[in-house]
């Protein structure tokens, strides 16, 4: 009776922990597949709506105002239009380059969700200083082929390979980086690139931040998220699916590599890209000329639409300078 008795508790004893082993199983299987999806809906085309040429937020009425001025002041222009393509890690990349008759060219290079026709919003202060100019779909937007965003870091060898192409078709002198946002991880990588240092002249950078998931954080959160625990598998499935680190998005670390003139332009309102983070890539940035211009209205990547002609006017006056 005694064995028996013992027997059936410890048959109850292995019963209990397979049922919690497979619970603790099944929570973490749970718990990496919301991240998977986290990471598909937010930063690949696998799931949901493409990146395509419309509009991002076209319920934002901030954010479309900024589209339809953008189309609106490029359209005079057609005459200057070329379209262009490039194949780089095995992806068609497409663009749009204005021939101006200008010996150095402008690259716009902006943020997750946005094609070519976006960066039209940013170009009259280039327009006006007689720089060519190249709007591009970044890989996985716009006509771009591709799936997957990588936060600037495959979207910086991108840029190189769209430079070199310019400089070889076109006879471009050098480039001119303007960045917004994601942009800003791409640019710094093309610009501190073996290849890109001999190709960029000068940077501009809207909406900085000081690394990618501290900024994609910021978003997570402000949706109404709890960190914890998918916000920190997310990046377990950004490098199955990218087959890179996220650490590569690392714009603290470009700076402190940089030796050529850079334009920091952020809003003081800015809650993704926070302005104390700004400063410090401010003050650790080893460029010999640095400017940071700050503007007191305008939520992230809404600087210029806010304060038109102190944007324009801080872009070219840092063209200007030598």
């Amino acid at each position: 009776m005694i064995l028996a008795s013992l027997q059936a508790y410890h048959w109850i004893l292995i019963g209990a922990g397979i049922f919690v082993l497979v619970s603790l199983l099944f929570g973490v299987w749970i718990t990496f597949e919301t991240a998977r999806r986290v990471y598909l809906h937010t930063l690949s085309t696998k799931m949901g709506e493409a990146w395509g040429r419309v509009c991002s937020a076209p319920n934002n009425p901030e954010q479309l105002k900024m589209w339809d001025d953008g189309i609106a002041y490029m359209k005079q222009f057609e005459d200057k239009k070329e379209e262009v393509q490039i194949t780089n890690d095995g992806l068609k990349l497409f663009g749009e380059y204005f021939d101006f008759g200008g010996k150095q060219t402008v690259l716009f290079l902006c943020g997750r969700c946005e094609c070519a026709w976006y960066a039209y919003f940013y170009a009259k202060p280039y327009v006006e200083s007689g720089y060519n100019l190249l709007f591009i779909d970044p890989r996985a937007h716009g006509l771009s082929e591709g799936k997957l965003s990588t936060a600037g870091i495959k979207e910086g060898q991108d840029a190189v390979a769209w430079m070199k192409f310019i400089k070889e078709t076109k006879g471009q002198e050098g480039f001119v980086l303007h960045c917004v946002c994601v942009g800003g991880s791409a640019g710094l990588i093309a610009a501190t690139s073996k290849e890109g240092k001999d190709l960029v002249k000068k940077i501009v950078v809207d909406g900085l931040y000081i690394h990618f998931k501290e900024s994609y954080k910021r978003h997570y959160v402000d949706q109404g998220h709890k960190l914890f625990p998918v916000y920190y598998q997310v990046w377990f499935w950004f490098r199955v699916y990218t087959g890179v680190s996220i650490k590569i998005s690392n714009p603290y670390k470009y700076v402190q590599q940089l030796d050529i003139p850079i334009l920091f332009l952020h809003t003081k309102k800015d809650k993704f890209s926070v302005p104390e983070k700004t400063q410090v890539l401010f003050d650790v940035c080893s460029s010999k000329d640095k400017r940071l211009v700050w503007f007191e209205t305008g939520s992230h990547s809404h600087l210029r639409n806010n304060e038109t002609e102190k944007y324009d006017s801080s872009v070219k006056d840092f063209l200007t300078t030598k």
